[in-house]
C-alpha cells in the first residue's frame, strides 16, 4: 500500500465485525425461517445471508412480504437473541484494536441492526463503554447506514469525509457509499465477494491489521 488512510474516526458494525456473533445469528434467523416459513435449511441459508446486515424485521419482510407469521417470527427471533447474545465473544484482537486505534487518538463508534440497550449492555458487561465516543443501535427511524452516519456527523461533528465504516456484509459495503470511506472484513463474505460487489479499497482478515492501515488527522 501506498500511503495509510487519514481518518478522525472510524465507525465499527457490530455482529460479525467487533464481535463473533455471526454464525448464532445465522443458526437462530434460519432456524425461525424454517419453523415459521416451511423452507429447507439450504434456502433458509440463501435467504438469511443475501440480507444480512439488516435488522431482522427487514430481512423477513424482504425474504416474506406481507406474511401474517412475520411478527411472531421476528419476535421469536429477537427473544432468543437477546436471551444469547451477551454470550457471544468478541474477535480475539477486539480489545487490542480498539485500544490501539484509541491510543492514536482516532474516535471510535460502533453501528449495529440490534436494538441500542442490548448492544450498549454488551460492552456494559465487557467494561468497554467507555473506549467509544457512542454506540447506535436500531430504533425504527435510526438504523445503520445513513441514520447513524449522519448523526456521527451532526451530533459529534465530523465530517464524513474523515469517517471509515469498518463491516463484514455486502449490505455494510451498500450503507458507505456516498457517505464514507469503507474497509471490509472478511468473514461470511470473502474478499472476492466484496470485489464482485465493487469494493476497491481495503479488505483485511482480522481487525488488528487496521492501526497500520490508518493515520490520524487532528
Amino acid at each position: 500500500m501506498d500511503s495509510k488512510i487519514q481518518c478522525k474516526a472510524i465507525i465499527f458494525d457490530f455482529d460479525g465485525t467487533l464481535a463473533n456473533s455471526m454464525p448464532f445469528l445465522e443458526r437462530l434467523g434460519v432456524k425461525v425461517m424454517m419453523k415459521y416459513y416451511g423452507i429447507d435449511y439450504r434456502e433458509a441459508v440463501d435467504r438469511y445471508r443475501m440480507t444480512t446486515g439488516l435488522p431482522f424485521e427487514q430481512q423477513i419482510e424482504i425474504n416474506f412480504p406481507g406474511n401474517p407469521l412475520n411478527e411472531r417470527a421476528v419476535a421469536e427471533f429477537e427473544r432468543l437473541k437477546v436471551e444469547r447474545i451477551y454470550d457471544q465473544e468478541l474477535f480475539p484482537d477486539t480489545v487490542r484494536t480498539v485500544v490501539e486505534l484509541r491510543e492514536m487518538g482516532i474516535r471510535l463508534f460502533v453501528s449495529s441492526s440490534t436494538f441500542r440497550p442490548t448492544i450498549v449492555e454488551y460492552f456494559r458487561r465487557r467494561n468497554m463503554v467507555p473506549l467509544f465516543d457512542d454506540i447506535m443501535g436500531y430504533e425504527p427511524g435510526f438504523e445503520k447506514g445513513a441514520d447513524h452516519f449522519n448523526y456521527v456527523r451532526d451530533r459529534h461533528r465530523i465530517p464524513l469525509g474523515d469517517v471509515i465504516f469498518v463491516g463484514d456484509s455486502l449490505r455494510d459495503y451498500e450503507r458507505a457509499k456516498g457517505y464514507c470511506r469503507f474497509i471490509a472484513f472478511e468473514g461470511m463474505f470473502t474478499e472476492e465477494d466484496f470485489r464482485r460487489a465493487g469494493h476497491r479499497g481495503i479488505v483485511v482478515k482480522q481487525l488488528s491489521a487496521i492501526p497500520a492501515l490508518i493515520e490520524p488527522v487532528r
